[in-house]
């Protein structure tokens, strides 16, 4: 046997003769970024206008439960512009409210993205739903959204919500986003990762302060999410004086929208067109428990005059399969989705909006939209 000192001593001298007959090698040299495919964002691409009123409520969506003689009312709406991001979240809270009786069959109330996810929470549990709406699934607003995670968008005013706000907020946001990845890489696309690009000119333009003081809470959740850094020039193909990149998630709402629907007939679901013209008429239905998801309808069915409306145009162009990415510049947000690309003035600030009920498409806003991100790709 080799004493340890000889081994040791043979071992080195073998692997220093070793490598000096091994050829020098370098670590292969990354690529140059592969060139970001234009997009073609002029009026001759349009296809559609759509409005859309999201329905916000300054102390927050509401998630409780109410009674109307022997029914259980369970309300699940008013998450303004973050409804598709938190829909999870709120559907386990609002399916944990209606199951505490041990009910034998539920209804709920609307198939928006808030109806159709709760519906399939509760239907997954083997009790017995039916899913009632004037409108379905792509007749919504939840239809008409822009499709960007954005779990905090005007979801509450900071003077309005409770103490306890922000932690429920949170796990609503962390149980949402954990269910939406489970969608990447499913057929269709439901949920995707995409490149995103915040634009900026130099002067910048100073920020206008809302008058509403809308709640910012991303930054409790900013672990979840991959990383954004600094895009320097060479980097990207854009004339800007400053760029900030990173991936992030959006939803192919067309797309999600056919797979919830689906996922919830195929489970044994039932879906109903039923008009609700009151209260009245929801505690009429022969279910015990009843989960109301009727979104900005909520403020007529319900009469709830803390709903505003918060209205969201967007102006559709044609799908564009060669660029798949998001950018923001000068007040306009653009995604590239797989069922259009989306254009959206979004205002100086979150008061944009604000108070308008109006869904009728304007067109000179679109004109507006387009125009101050064509400069992006004039050359």
């Amino acid at each position: 046997m080799l004493s340890r000192r000889l081994f040791l001593a043979s071992g080195a001298g073998a692997m220093a003769s070793g490598c000096a007959l091994l050829p020098e090698r370098r670590a292969p040299a990354f690529a140059k970024p592969a060139p970001i495919a234009a997009l073609k964002l002029t009026a001759d691409q349009l296809i559609r206008i759509t409005v859309c009123t999201r329905p916000f409520r300054p102390s927050g969506p509401r998630l409780e439960t109410e009674k109307i003689g022997d029914k259980l009312i369970v309300h699940n709406y008013g998450h303004g512009g973050s409804g598709w991001s938190l829909s999870w979240g709120c559907a386990e809270e609002a399916t944990a409210l209606a199951l505490a009786p041990a009910p034998h069959s539920i209804a709920v109330i609307g198939a928006g993205v808030m109806g159709l996810t709760t519906a399939l929470r509760l239907v997954e549990t083997g009790v017995p739903v039916t899913i009632y709406a004037k409108e379905f699934p792509m007749e919504t607003r939840s239809a008409k959204a822009t499709g960007a995670w954005s779990p905090s968008s005007r979801i509450g005013l900071a003077s309005a919500v409770d103490s306890g706000f922000a932690g429920r907020w949170e796990r609503w946001a962390r149980a949402s986003y954990a269910a939406h990845l489970r969608y990447v890489g499913a057929v269709g696309e439901p949920v995707e990762f995409s490149p995103q690009y915040a634009l900026f000119d130099e002067p910048r333009t100073p920020s206008t302060p809302p008058e509403h003081d809308f709640l910012r809470l991303g930054r409790r959740v900013r672990d979840m999410t991959p990383r954004w850094g600094e895009a320097p020039p060479g980097t990207h193909p854009f004339p800007v004086a400053r760029a900030r990149t990173g991936e992030t998630m959006s939803f192919n709402v067309a797309t999600y929208a056919d797979r919830l629907t689906r996922d919830f007939l195929l489970r044994g679901g039932r879906m109903a067109r039923r008009h609700f013209p009151d209260r009245a008429a929801v505690a009429a239905l022969p279910e015990p428990v009843i989960v109301n998801c009727s979104g900005y309808g909520a403020k007529a069915l319900w009469e709830d005059d803390s709903l505003a409306p918060v209205r969201g145009q967007i102006n559709w162009l044609a799908p564009q399969r060669t660029a798949r990415y998001k950018l923001y510049y000068r007040n306009v947000s653009v995604l590239s989705r797989r069922d259009g690309v989306v254009v959206q003035y979004v205002g100086p600030n979150d008061d944009w909006g604000y108070g308008d009920d109006s869904e009728t498409p304007d067109r000179e806003e679109m004109e507006m939209a387009l125009a101050a991100v064509a400069p992006l790709f004039e050359s």
